[in-house]
């Protein structure tokens, strides 16, 4: 039997190493251009494709946001797109391309309607899945009001569906809004990377959340940066799996994430600066069970609600590894707390790292064995004091208003905000004029021991802020038009050799080396990953020299190609 299968395996290679890349390739039919033009276009033109049984014209569309004029572009959208059964199982695709002249994103902006009000969310999904590359999403109109009402982004409540949301910008959506991706449905997943949340904050304190994932199934967020927001993460304490690395979180009013009862988290490499800055009431104070609360950067609790049926998730099986993040609190958030106690009704709490409970559960390794924590420290990593300043005055004062009561009527976060002299301040109306994008503040810091603290030996946080490193996924501008498998370079080779794969969409991919006798040799990629461009390098140095096959699949498609190995 295991003959058979292996001449059915060489057969296949054979066969596809003769075939073509390009007969595997997607038409360029599946690539769209879309004009920013007439306001609504962007919605109007994703509505319209489809069919007239409602069936999507091509599920494999790409939307592309082309600019080409010498000024950048706002794409205004008039209406929701709704992602309903016309997209069951497609994915949504919206790439956007930098201006040639001004090296800046297109802009996503909600349109004034004709009776003062504006749409909202952006994507309203209930089937399907999403992608978007490159678009800088910006909450405030024309008329320099932020838009009322529900100011989230992307909504929905799909189920088994992925978001995926890659070098874009989030900026000025603090009307009071929950979140700006919220979900529910069951076991969606999310992955989010090279992203800047900014100025996510309004007066009701813990509004908005960036992210609401109900129900999550997976939660990954690499490389992003969150500046001047209320709530980062919530969970919804079910959430099953949890990544959080190369982060940066500054000035953040309330948790930074909410995830409880998180089954299996990775928390590394992450700068946590002036987080749940506003510290909470005494008499706030809760420890286990629904409501569980603290003023603490990292909060777990048991599963006391998914350790019964249909669930059956146990302590010991969790696994969940905090290590190598970097916290601090300037001396503002600190003193400012302090005086406040002097005459508060009830005694504010400042944060503090890791609270008393979720201390004991990492400590007890008989019940949660799993649980791990190290490498984390209390330092400050010396961002440019012309952001940190004017930030610090700005929350003090928030703060101070929230526990004196007055915060309701003086949103004093938003009037400090609108100073044009804050670099984080709001995007200026004539931005098409002066160019201020994608942003402003740059974090890169001057503590040199966190540059290197990294688990990868890099500087913790938002790796993005270190362009030098080429540690980040290149903004998509050079869009592959195919699925693609590069011949190997050099071939033959010793012992080391480079791959390059072209992928037109997202999707869960696999790229492994196989032996002549079809035995997988070695694994190079198996999981999802996102569009673009990517260079693989395969060391042999432990095989012997012979032909070896390496194959790309992603979903139907599968291409193979041979290599040699040459000592």
């Amino acid at each position: 039997m295991k003959k058979v299968l292996t001449i059915l395996f060489l057969t296949t290679i054979s066969t596809l190493y003769l075939v073509p890349s390009s007969s595997f390739a997607q038409a360029s039919s599946d690539t769209l251009y879309v004009s920013a033009m007439p306001p609504g276009n962007i919605n109007n033109v994703i509505a319209g494709d489809t069919t007239a049984t409602g069936a999507r014209k091509d599920p494999n569309r790409v939307y592309v946001l082309q600019q080409t004029g010498s000024k950048d572009t706002t794409y205004f959208f008039t209406a929701t797109i709704n992602m309903l059964n016309n997209f069951n199982g497609v994915t949504l695709t919206i790439i956007g391309k930098d201006n040639p002249n001004t090296g800046m994103p297109p802009v996503i902006e909600p349109f004034i309607l004709s009776d003062n009000s504006t749409p909202a969310p952006f994507t309203e999904c209930r089937t399907g899945n999403i992608s978007v590359d490159n678009l800088y999403f910006l909450g405030k109109r024309t008329d320099g009001l932020i838009s009322s009402g529900n100011n989230r982004l992307f909504d929905g409540t799909p189920v088994h569906s992925w978001l995926r949301i890659n070098h874009c910008v989030f900026d000025e959506f603090t009307k009071e809004s929950d979140a700006i991706i919220s979900y529910g449905g069951d076991s969606n997943s999310f992955y989010i990377t090279n992203t800047e949340f900014r100025n996510l904050q309004d007066r009701a304190f813990w509004q908005p959340t960036v992210i609401f994932a109900e129900a999550a199934d997976t939660l990954v967020l690499t490389n992003n940066t969150y500046f001047g927001i209320g709530i980062g993460i919530w969970g919804n304490d079910n959430l099953g799996y949890f990544k959080f690395d190369h982060n940066t979180m500054v000035g953040c009013a309330w948790w930074p994430f909410r995830i409880y009862q998180v089954d299996t988290a990775l928390i590394s490499n992450n700068i946590f600066y002036a987080t749940y800055a506003g510290g909470l009431d005494s008499a706030s104070i809760k420890y286990g069970g629904l409501g569980n609360e603290s003023p603490s950067v990292i909060s777990l609790d048991s599963l006391f609600q998914f350790a019964l049926p249909p669930y059956n998730l146990t302590e010991a099986g969790r696994n969940i590894v905090v290590k190598n993040n970097a916290y601090f609190w300037p001396k503002g958030i600190d003193s400012t707390i302090a005086a406040m106690n002097d005459t508060a009704k009830n005694k504010i709490v400042p944060p503090t790292w890791m609270n008393s409970q979720t201390q004991a559960m990492f400590s007890n390794k008989t019940a949660w064995p799993g649980l791990s924590e190290s490498g984390n420290v209390n330092a400050d990593p010396g961002f440019s004091a012309s952001i940190i300043n004017p930030m610090i005055s700005s929350l003090d004062s928030f703060t101070v208003a929230r526990w004196n009561g007055s915060v309701s009527t003086s949103p004093l976060w938003r009037q400090l905000i609108t100073n044009p002299a804050n670099v984080f301040g709001p995007v200026a109306k004539n931005w098409a004029q002066t160019q201020g994008y994608p942003v402003p503040e740059n974090f890169a810091y001057t503590n040199a021991s966190l540059q290197t603290m990294g688990t990868d030996g890099k500087p913790l946080g938002d790796l993005n802020w270190y362009p030098s490193l080429n540690a980040v996924i290149p903004r998509p501008n050079a869009i592959p038009t195919k699925f693609t498998l590069s011949q190997n370079y050099p071939n033959p080779f010793n012992p080391s050799t480079i791959i390059k794969v072209g992928l037109k969409q997202p999707g869960n991919v696999s790229l492994k080396v196989y032996n002549v006798l079809g035995q997988v040799v070695d694994v190079l990629q198996n999981g999802y990953k996102p569009a673009g461009e990517y260079t693989y390098t395969v060391n042999m140095n432990k095989y012997a020299s012979g032909v070896y096959f390496y194959s790309l699949r992603e979903g139907s498609h599968m291409l193979t190609r041979k290599m040699v190995l040459l000592k």
